[in-house]
């Protein structure tokens, strides 16, 4: 007797399958705030011209830093690396084992 499984029946329930996530943190973040989400926004405006599942789920402040959720992790890369080039700090980006989501923390002190 042979038993049937599903893919679904092996993934992680506990993280979305896909998307991703940016956390921007840091005393610059104080005192420039709008134009770090200015950043974020206009980059996923322009991803969405050319694919239309590129966008932004939500945006929040949570304890001091600033979270993005977005519909893809490609985005999230996109993202992460425009805001390390227009405004320099620090990032790292973390993926989820067998997962198309990611994590990238944003940082910068001064």
């Amino acid at each position: 007797m042979k038993i049937e499984r599903h893919y679904e029946d092996f993934r992680n329930q506990d993280h979305p399958e896909e998307g991703g996530l940016i956390r921007l943190s840091g005393s610059f973040l104080l005192d420039h705030e709008t134009e770090l989400v200015n950043l974020v926004q206009h980059q996923a405006k322009l991803a969405a011209e050319r694919n239309p599942d590129h966008k932004i789920n939500k945006i929040e402040k949570v304890d001091g830093t600033i979270n993005v959720e977005l519909s893809t992790h490609n985005l999230a890369l996109h993202i992460g690396k425009a805001l390390e080039h227009a405004y320099k700090g620090k990032h790292t980006f973390k993926f989820l084992k067998d997962e198309k989501y990611v994590e990238v923390d944003w940082r910068r002190d001064d």
